[in-house]
């Protein structure tokens, strides 16, 4: 799935887009629910909002203007709010089924950066998360992170695993041949979207650190077959 946009589409509705690639073929255009939270949004915003898409996921990368009216509740009932408003454009149902809260950051101008991870049956989508940014009026201001859309509907076989986190440990150390890690790996299920958006993986991400090579290990193991689907060494970006 490389879902493409259409920039005439934008510009019908006075939307500034600054696509992330050049390509904007017609054969994929917007729905009339997309065009329609856009042109709300606009609205709201006097006639203006500046969108980025992410041209291999089809979800947006950002959006910015005055995108909502002030809201009322907590930081993190407030981006639910917001998001159930736009959720054509994420390909959601109910934001709160979609969307965790993993924190919120506050600044110096009264900004709340409400940061949530994007979560299908309870599990993590890897690499997923969007932050919402509401300004001290309670009114959205951006929108920016990675969303894989369509991620219930194609993870439907993949509920639960059929391996247990034990074996995926297992099957990661003999990957990377590591046989005394310097701390005991941990086994997180997650969804990974690989090597398309549209093909869903239910994995355990396996971390096993060793000080030798040095490594600090990512290995993500498939939780229905074992088999290694993907691994980085994340030791550059391992906090001191």
């Amino acid at each position: 799935m490389k879902a493409k946009r259409w920039l005439s589409s934008f510009l019908a509705l006075a939307v500034l887009v600054s696509p992330l690639t050049a390509h904007a073929e017609p054969s994929d255009q917007m729905s009339p629910s997309e065009h329609r939270e856009l042109k709300e949004m606009t609205d709201r915003s006097g006639g203006t909002i500046q969108v980025k898409w992410d041209e291999k996921l089809g979800t947006p990368r950002f959006i910015s203007g005055k995108l909502s009216k002030p809201l009322k509740g907590e930081p993190f009932e407030m981006a639910l709010t917001f998001l159930d408003s736009i959720r054509d454009l994420y390909h959601v149902d109910k934001a709160k089924k979609s969307f965790a809260l993993k924190r919120v950051d506050h600044d110096e101008l009264g900004m709340q950066h409400v940061r949530l991870t994007h979560v299908v049956n309870g599990i993590p989508v890897w690499g997923d998360e969007i932050i919402v940014h509401i300004d001290k009026s309670r009114v959205v201001r951006s929108i920016n992170g990675q969303f894989t859309a369509n991620v219930e509907q194609n993870s439907e076989r993949l509920k639960k695993p059929t391996l247990d986190a034990q074996a995926a440990i297992k099957a990661a150390l003999a990957d990377v041949k590591v046989e005394h890690p310097d701390a005991p790996p941990q086994a997180l299920l997650h969804y990974f979207a690989h090597p398309e958006p549209d093909q869903i993986n239910l994995v355990y991400i396996v971390n096993v650190y060793d000080k030798n090579t040095p490594a600090d290990w990512k290995v993500f193991v498939d939780a229905m077959t074992g088999d290694i689907l993907y691994k980085y060494n994340d030791i550059k970006t391992k906090k001191k």
